[in-house]
């Protein structure tokens, strides 16, 4: 997550990450890099600035998930932890996960389900917007920790009937995600990383 003014507004829960830091190499920039869809990727994303955040509240809350994720029976496939991207034009929204956490209604991409009743994250940190990225292009990206629990495959749906949330399922993702390459159209791969 980038963060023109330093980002310690929050409140304190947002905390400037130096990037010759040993913080910066792996906990932001790996994960960024580790998820590249496109290898050009490598060579033409370049980070400013970063922040962690550092909220107890969204700490515990993630943990209790997980608690209770366990206590269900979920296996450890289910339970495994992985990491999102999420794409902001303006800083201060992206700064405001540190105090919310990733909320439901924030997404203007439907093909899985009503974003009023989920939350759309990439699964690759380049893959942020329908068009791709060019040269001069900013913005703001937020590393979610997530785990996805029980995965529900779904065929993607264009109309305004919006696939419902699957009982006793977390997670839906696109049923043509395996189709994904690096020679995926922009469009194709952020409607089938969700």
């Amino acid at each position: 997550m980038e963060s023109r003014n330093g980002g310690a507004s929050s409140e304190g829960f947002l905390i400037p990450v130096s990037e010759s830091s040993d913080a910066f190499q792996s906990n932001i920039l790996a994960p960024l890099q580790s998820a590249y869809l496109y290898e050009e990727s490598q060579q033409f994303f370049r980070y400013k600035s970063a922040v962690l955040v550092k909220n107890p509240d969204l700490e515990n809350k993630y943990n209790a998930f997980r608690a209770g994720k366990t206590n269900a029976g979920y296996s450890e496939d289910d339970l495994k932890e992985t990491y999102g991207f999420l794409l902001f034009d303006d800083g201060s929204k992206a700064n405001a996960l540190g105090q919310t956490g990733v909320i439901s209604g924030n997404s203007t991409c439907t093909t899985l389900g009503d974003p009023a009743k989920g939350v759309y994250i990439s699964m690759y940190s380049d893959c942020l917007d329908i068009n791709r990225w060019y040269h001069g292009k900013s913005g703001y990206i937020a590393i979610i920790r997530l785990t996805k629990g029980k995965v529900k495959k779904v065929a993607e749906n264009y109309t305004q009937n919006f696939t419902e949330p699957t009982v006793g399922c977390d997670c839906h993702v696109s049923d043509q995600l395996p189709s994904v390459s690096s020679k995926t159209s922009s469009f194709l791969a952020f409607e089938r990383t969700q």
